[in-house]
């Protein structure tokens, strides 16, 4: 028997599935390679992939609380990047550090370098580019396509169906 996870594909799925800061981090690689490498790439995807307010961390596991302020500040850069409006959840007191946390020893470089939403809530890093919009159509699994192909095809023949069934009335009344 084979057991397939599936990565988070929402920031609530990253809090659910984390029992852990150390757990935490790789589902957040998982959501993040989710968003970069999957079918992620119109704003209504992204607006769904943050939305859904992620449980409190803090008493579940350790430094929760970094987690919590990761999550809220991940969600309002992603937001302001894509130009859509910020969940409301991100705004929540238990969303910011009272002490700041530093993703690495470069302290220095990551008072410059991280991003106002991550300075905001005390969480100093540099996250990874996630909002890769394409132009165009959003896409579209080979599901999906085939499914809309068939349809087009039914309603083709329907047209054709009904046309030929004009065609002999008019024969009919003119013979």
């Amino acid at each position: 028997m084979s057991l397939r996870v599936e990565r988070p594909q929402t920031m609530r799925q990253v809090a659910e599935q984390s029992e852990s800061l150390e757990e935490f981090g790789f589902l957040l690689r998982d959501w993040i390679h989710f968003l970069t490498r999957g079918d992620v790439s119109n704003r209504p995807a992204l607006v769904r992939a943050i939305s859904e307010e992620p449980s409190i961390l803090a008493k579940k596991f350790e430094q929760g609380e970094v987690a919590d302020a990761y999550l809220a500040a991940y969600a309002e850069w992603i937001a302001d990047r894509v130009r859509v409006e910020r969940p409301a959840w991100v705004l929540g007191k238990n969303r910011v550090l009272k002490e700041p946390w530093f993703a690495d020893e470069a302290r220095a470089s990551l008072l410059v370098l991280a991003p106002a939403s991550f300075r905001q809530r005390g969480v100093y890093t540099v996250p990874e580019e996630v909002a890769r919009l394409r132009r165009g159509r959003p896409r579209v699994s080979e599901d999906r396509k085939r499914a809309k192909a068939r349809a087009r095809d039914r309603r083709y023949r329907e047209n054709i169906r009904t046309k030929l069934r004009k065609l002999k009335e008019l024969e009919s009344r003119l013979a």
